[in-house]
């Protein structure tokens, strides 16, 4: 009897972005797949195009030509263009691309396609040479890995097949059962931890920190390294990062990397009519040097991203 082949290389992911060269996504150079959908919508997201669990219109403005071209193509009557300006009514737009394919300036652009397992997994063996001689490999991003948990694992299992290293990022948002199917597929877990307080935690992601604290707590003895993105005024406090490394210390979670906080995301909100409402400026040396000694002083590994 014909043995029938594995149909996991035929599951398909909403993917936001592929970064074949990333540098910051886990050890040596790497790529990093982002896919689209989180539970989560903190208010500082580097990426607001990756929230939505679909594909979406991204639209900027100072690309507009305004020639009206887009309009015309629209079955949804989503656009209105004139002299005066550009807008895009968001509850019309079905994100069907017609108007991408007619906008001669570049102004607006789908973000999200569908792709499956086998094509990410294709793309990745083709890069092992550069995974091999950096110590790099494939992480899944987001969004939200654990959004789409059926093609991650796909994806895992399939490059983990073929020999090369894994990594998810994930801000453990979810039932233990989303990560624990990821787990036996990754060789390493990137964990997102932003806030202990949960009041503060719901105020700024819109979400319970219970069960990301949660799941955090069963990974002990694994390959982990939590993350913490540093907001001005918001996650950086030294109440905040204090209460970060002793839940570490009573978890048993000794790696941690900080990350760097860039305000270029502002920009990004505007492609989507969105606003933008963090305020404050990066961490100068001084304070990042500051912040890297209280985590050391904690007795944990940590690092600047």
């Amino acid at each position: 009897m014909k043995q029938k082949s594995n149909p996991l290389p035929d599951v398909h992911g909403l993917v936001l972005d592929i970064d074949t060269f990333a540098v910051h996504d886990g050890p040596g150079i790497r790529m990093a797949v982002y896919l689209k959908g989180c539970q989560l919508a903190c208010k500082w997201c580097h990426s607001p195009e990756s929230q939505r669990a679909g594909p979406e219109l991204a639209f900027v403005r100072d690309r507009c030509v305004l020639c009206g071209v887009c309009a015309q193509a629209c079955p949804r009557g989503a656009h209105a263009v004139s002299e005066s300006g550009h807008t895009i009514n968001r509850e019309h737009c079905e994100a069907c691309g017609r108007c991408v394919e007619q906008c001669a300036s570049g102004a607006l652009a789908l973000k999200g396609h569908h792709v499956t397992a086998g094509e990410i997994i294709d793309r990745a063996s083709r890069l092992r040479p550069f995974f091999e001689h950096s110590g790099g490999g494939v992480t899944l991003t987001g969004g939200e890995v654990t959004c789409q948990v059926d093609f991650a694992e796909a994806v895992l299992a399939g490059c983990r097949s073929r020999g090369i290293h894994t990594a998810i990022e994930t801000n453990g948002a979810c039932p233990w059962e989303q990560l624990e199917k990821l787990l036996p597929h990754s060789d390493l877990v990137l964990y997102d931890i932003k806030l202990i307080d949960e009041a503060e935690h719901e105020r700024w992601t819109g979400a319970s920190n219970s069960p990301i604290l949660g799941n955090a707590a069963r990974l002990s003895g694994r390959a982990v390294q939590v993350r913490v993105p540093l907001i001005p005024d918001i996650t950086d406090t030294d109440e905040n990062l204090r209460a970060i490394f002793a839940f570490m210390n009573g978890v048993g979670l000794e790696s941690l990397a900080f990350l760097r906080y860039n305000a270029a995301a502002a920009a990004k909100y505007e492609w989507f009519d969105l606003p933008f409402e963090i305020e404050g400026e990066p961490q100068g040396r001084e304070r990042l040097q500051a912040i890297l000694a209280m985590a050391r002083e904690a007795g944990l590994e940590a690092s600047i991203s």
